[in-house]
């Protein structure tokens, strides 16, 4: 174990500190995917009828609508108190680890406390708005740790694809087991998986903090550097266009690849039924993990033998096709009132989930690099700022994404079918009724619901039509705006060192 004020020169990233800094990212991404896919989940299949069950799912997803605009606006807010920090323990490690510790404790708190009726919409407004600053505090200062650690693209590229595959891994056993695990028994479960969760990702920080290093800085010559503002924070990701276009990219991009989940857990259990719908959930999310996780491992192999500009192509029309069969195969299903095939289910998805890894990674790097034209154009990186944009995006887009969840469930008449399912759930906290007579309870709820085929559709138009169209968008942006390609970015490394050799 290295001391926390342990530092780094040059741009080869130390192997411990690579290995750390990336492998932790299972527990963070573990904790943040039972909050983002799993929350409001919980609260729509336990928050009982009692003041008005459709009146307190409209509130409480005003009051995620509303946090999440905040949070964003508060992202690069954090960024640019990271960018002023200047203490014994670096630059990141502070708030990565008061981050840690403070959303830890929320996370557990907001599974396991469960005021009644209009007071729990009152505890989850004010405890889902302390998860989102809190974990605001870690998240921006670990991403915006990466582009600092090395300015070598190889070596930039090979950490962000362990990130990404890491924090595929803590996302994905999260996302497969907690739909077979909380049916008919959903409170308590809730509350264990976050108890776990929460000591996981605590403990991965813990590890990060004590074992990986931060890149040496010229303590003295950024102490004298001006403080950045809040206004010279906007000022900067408005004048770097190609951040600007990107941000824009990434926000359609994860709206996309999130409906997807947002609304395929639903599906599952009203195309499949309540019991078994969750463990064919898990079998999608195991062949998510492979698609996605394969395609990067491959990604620094793809990346030597082909440029970005065709892996975008590539992955692009993989990803157009599994959208359009999947919708197509699961309306037939829908129409003829048969469960779709597994099988072809998952091979359809293997190809969204495979485009969807590799379209990721490029665009991570994509932003990056924005860092470097940043520097190039104006003298100055503000790796935090930028890094920034990243989370403000995701936060944007999770907010439209609540949004469009909302409009779409209450439309097709899902929340109808919920709130009785929610009422069999504490029954059976309240009255210690088996899992089995809830599941069996909830089937009959959901095969005595009235048009429940147009709900089934919307939920496929969710999950397949309105991601397709986003990112359609999105890659037609990167096509028309994006322009620091490979040989770009080697031109602006060699000129800013030459300037800095310069001077």
């Amino acid at each position: 174990m290295i001391r926390m004020t342990d530092t780094f020169s040059g741009d080869r990233v130390p192997s411990k500190t690579k290995w750390f800094y990336s492998s932790v990212g299972i527990g963070r991404d573990a904790a943040y995917t039972l909050v983002s896919l799993f929350l409001m989940t919980y609260v729509q299949f336990t928050l009982g009828n009692v003041g008005g069950y459709e009146a307190k799912m409209a509130v409480i997803m005003a009051i995620i609508v509303l946090a999440r605009i905040w949070d964003g606006v508060n992202d690069p807010m954090m960024g640019t108190i990271i960018e002023n920090t200047h203490s014994k323990l670096g630059k990141y490690k502070p708030w990565i680890l008061f981050g840690a510790i403070t959303n830890s404790v929320v996370l557990y708190l907001m599974f396991t406390v469960r005021p009644t009726g209009w007071w729990y919409v009152v505890f989850f407004g004010v405890f889902y708005l302390l998860w989102e600053m809190t974990f605001t505090m870690n998240d921006i200062a670990y991403w915006s740790m990466l582009p600092s650690l090395t300015s070598e693209e190889k070596q930039r590229n090979e950490l962000t694809t362990l990130v990404s595959v890491f924090a595929s891994v803590g996302a994905f056993a999260v996302g497969g087991l907690v739909p077979m695990l909380f049916p008919g028994d959903a409170i308590n479960r809730f509350s264990l998986i976050a108890l776990v969760i929460a000591a996981v990702f605590l403990i991965s920080q813990l590890l990060l903090v004590f074992n990986a290093k931060e890149r040496q800085r010229d303590s003295v010559a950024e102490k004298a550097k001006p403080k950045t503002s809040i206004k010279e924070m906007f000022i900067v990701i408005w004048k770097n266009r190609q951040l600007w276009w990107m941000m824009i990219v990434i926000t359609l991009y994860y709206l996309g690849s999130a409906l997807l989940n947002a609304f395929g857990l639903n599906y599952f259990y009203f195309a499949y039924d309540y019991g078994t719908g969750g463990s064919n959930m898990f079998l999608f999310t195991v062949v998510y993990a492979v698609g996605t996780i394969v395609s990067q491992v491959i990604f620094p192999l793809l990346t030597s033998k082909f440029s970005r500009k065709q892996l975008l192509s590539t992955s692009f029309i993989a990803m157009v096709i599994g959208y359009t069969a999947l919708f197509t195969m699961g309306f037939i299903a829908t129409l003829t009132g048969t469960p779709p095939n597994m099988l072809v289910m998952s091979v359809l998805g293997m190809f969204i989930f495979a485009g969807q890894g590799v379209f990721y990674l490029v665009l991570l790097i994509m932003v990056t690099n924005t860092i470097e034209y940043n520097e190039w154009t104006t003298g100055e990186r503000k790796e935090s700022i930028i890094f920034a944009s990243r989370p403000f995006a995701a936060k944007i887009s999770s907010s439209l994404q609540a949004l469009i969840v909302y409009v779409i469930l209450f439309a097709g008449g899902i929340y109808s079918i919920t709130k009785g399912i929610s009422d069999l759930e504490i029954d059976a906290e309240l009255l210690s009724l088996t899992r089995e007579t809830v599941i069996t309870s909830a089937n009959a709820l959901i095969n005595n619901a009235p048009n429940l085929t147009l709900g089934v559709t919307m939920l496929l138009v969710g999950m397949c039509l309105i991601p397709l169209a986003l990112i359609t968008l999105a890659f037609i942006i990167i096509k028309k705006k994006y322009i620091i390609d490979e040989k770009f970015y080697q031109q602006m490394v060699k000129e800013i060192e030459a300037r800095k050799n310069n001077a």
